[in-house]
């Protein structure tokens, strides 16, 4: 099993993030890749379309 790690930079906009997808992550948790691929579109979405940058991070442990 693979794991990551989601963190913002800087770390208010993962209450955005939270909030734009309802979501409750708290940054720097840890994430199973059962979630990973749905999350990663949505993180990709999240920085192309409303941040414009990146300020969403899925690392890779």
């Amino acid at each position: 099993m693979t794991i990551y790690k989601i963190t913002a930079v800087p770390s208010r906009f993962m209450d955005l993030f939270n909030s734009y997808y309802d979501y409750e992550y708290q940054n720097g948790e840890y994430v199973s890749d059962k979630d990973y691929e749905e999350l990663k579109k949505e993180v990709d979405h999240f920085n192309e379309t409303v941040t414009i940058t990146v300020t969403i991070k899925l690392e890779k442990l």
